[in-house]
This record gives C-alpha cells, sequence and structure tokens, in this order.
C-alpha cells in the first residue's frame, strides 16, 4: 500500500474533487442533493466505461482512439437488434464491441503499426457506420418498462448503470492485482522487451486489453440507449477527450505500466463533478470546455516539480 509520500498525486487529486464539492456546494445548495447526485452517477456511468477501457489500453503501452464513436454505434445497435429482445440486442451491441477491440489489437500486433493509427481508422469507420446505422432520423426504444427500471434510484443516489460501473472498476481493479493477464497488460506496458523476455504474455495482453475496452465502451452505449430509450450518432461525440483526460488525471502514464483504476475512478469523479458543477451554476459550454482543459493541464504540469517538491514535504513528515 502506498503512502502519500510515495503517490502525492492521489493527494492532489482529493484535494481538487473535495475542494470542487465544496465550492459548488456553495454555490448552489441542490449539488449535494438525492438527485443531483444520482445524476452524477449516471455521469460516471458513461465517462468511467469509456475512461477505463482506454485506461486498460494506456497500462498496455497502447491507445484506444475508437472508444467515443463505439459508444454511438453500439446503442444504435443495441435498439436496432433489441426492439423486440432487448437482451439480443445487448448481446449483438457486446458482441460488435469486443469483435472491434478484437480487430484492433490483432491488426496493431501483427501489422506492426502503432495503436494511434489502427483506432484513428477504426474510429472513423464506426463514425461512418453510425450515421449509415442511424439512416438519417431518431431510433427510439418502445421497452418502456426496461428504460424505466434503468431510470430507478437504488438506494436514493445509485442507478443501475452506476453500480455496474463500480462493479466494473473493482472487478478490473482485482484483475490487475490477482492475475496472471492483469501482471502481464502491466509489464508490456512498462518494460515490453523485459516482459518478454521473462516470459509474460505480452500479445495476449495487448489484445486482452482492446477487447476489454471495445466491450466497455460498447456496455457504455448499449445501457445509455436504453436509459434515454434512444439512440443517435452523435452520442460519444466528446467522450474520448473526456476519456483521455480523466485517465491521466487519474494517474495512468502515457508511457505505459503506471496507474490503476481506483485512480481512474477519481479521475472521472473530478471531471464529471466539475461538468455537473458548473452545469448547476450555469456556464456556458465554451467556459465548460476551458475548465476541463485547464484542469487537465494542472494535473500534468503537478506531475513535474509540485509533485516533486509535495512528495519531498511528506516524506519529512512521516519521518
Amino acid at each position: 500500500m502506498k503512502t502519500l509520500a510515495e503517490n502525492p498525486l492521489l493527494v492532489l487529486r482529493w484535494v481538487l474533487l473535495l475542494g470542487m464539492g465544496v465550492i459548488f456546494t456553495a454555490l448552489n445548495s441542490y449539488f449535494l442533493a438525492a438527485g443531483n447526485i444520482f445524476a452524477l452517477g449516471d455521469s460516471f456511468a458513461l465517462l468511467g466505461l469509456v475512461a477505463l477501457g482506454l485506461a486498460l489500453t494506456m497500462l498496455a503501452g497502447e491507445f484506444d482512439l475508437s472508444g467515443g464513436a463505439m459508444v454511438a454505434v453500439s446503442g444504435l445497435i443495441m435498439l436496432k437488434c433489441g426492439a423486440d429482445n432487448a437482451a439480443l440486442g445487448l448481446v449483438a451491441a457486446l458482441a460488435f464491441g469486443a469483435l472491434v477491440g478484437l480487430f484492433n489489437g490483432v491488426v496493431t500486433l501483427k501489422l506492426n503499426v502503432s495503436s494511434l493509427v489502427t483506432t484513428l481508422g477504426v474510429m472513423i469507420l464506426l463514425s461512418g457506420f453510425a450515421v449509415w446505422l442511424e439512416g438519417g432520423q431518431a431510433v427510439s426504444f418502445a421497452n418502456y418498462d426496461l428504460t424505466d427500471a434503468f431510470n430507478m434510484d437504488w438506494f436514493g443516489v445509485f442507478s443501475p448503470r452506476s453500480v455496474i460501473t463500480i462493479a466494473l472498476f473493482i472487478l478490473t481493479g482485482l484483475m490487475l492485482v490477482f492475475t496472471r493477464m492483469g501482471r502481464d497488460i502491466i509489464a508490456a506496458g512498462s518494460h515490453r522487451k523485459a516482459a518478454t523476455m521473462a516470459g509474460a504474455n505480452v500479445g495476449g495482453a495487448i489484445v486482452t486489453t482492446f477487447v476489454l475496452s471495445g466491450l466497455f465502451a460498447a456496455l457504455a452505449g448499449a445501457l445509455l440507449a436504453i436509459t434515454l430509450g434512444r439512440a443517435s450518432s452523435t452520442f460519444g461525440a466528446n467522450l474520448l477527450l473526456q476519456a483521455a483526460s480523466a485517465a491521466i488525471l487519474g494517474g495512468i502514464a502515457l508511457s505505459g505500466g503506471v496507474g490503476r483504476p481506483f485512480g481512474v475512478a477519481v479521475g472521472v469523479m473530478v471531471l464529471a463533478v466539475l461538468n455537473n458543477g458548473l452545469g448547476l451554476i450555469g456556464a456556458s459550454s465554451p467556459a465548460i470546455l476551458l475548465l476541463n482543459g485547464a484542469v487537465l493541464l494542472i494535473a500534468v504540469l503537478a506531475g513535474g516539480a509540485p509533485a516533486l517538491w509535495l512528495k519531498t514535504r511528506l516524506r519529512a513528515s512521516e519521518s
């Protein structure tokens, strides 16, 4: 278990999260109301699943650009294939996500190309596929009972989507710590050649991260479509940038091998709280985007000299 001195960025993330909570509560008392906590959970569910999948690929030293487009496509598949049978639609959406993830991983490995190039091409293809599936008209969902079920609140503040997302964060964290595949994923991102020489299944680890990334993004899109009762080719348009911001803010290193799902969850909550709070106080969309970028910049810069200074001070206080 890392001490605060060994992980100063964790301190900064929590200070940022708690500080924003205090500020937004002071500016609008509704911020801590049960209804708003429920809305925060839904925001966490959507962004969290995409960010978790992206973070896994980053841990392995890769990057999946197709997550946002996958949200749109999977939502449309969910409603079109699940019009009469919701379970069939969900299976079809998840299977499509897994297959696209498998394609991303295999092409990246077998053709020895950058995952940025592979997933950029797939992102463009998925965006076009979403427009084709939509067909120029809104796609709606007539299973109102299921939509109502996913909009129910559990214990006053949790939604089924947020509970599913929290469970997946926990399971992913346990997988990384207690399974051979989890350790191989981290090893692949830490030092790929050394991991290969040590007998780690680097290829399998990389493909697994892309499959999970596709699955998580597809699940996010399918659950969003069920909850809203509709799907659109524009869903997920800004999710990729926010997911990358949440992962970096959560301590995932762009170089790979560093970071854990718990940190990503904190990063997602920081952005969810920021966007929700700014919306409550009437901030404009450009202002929200500007402050999102500022938070990410602060997090990146904090990993340099400020983090070193804080680390030194914390170690001094512990000694």
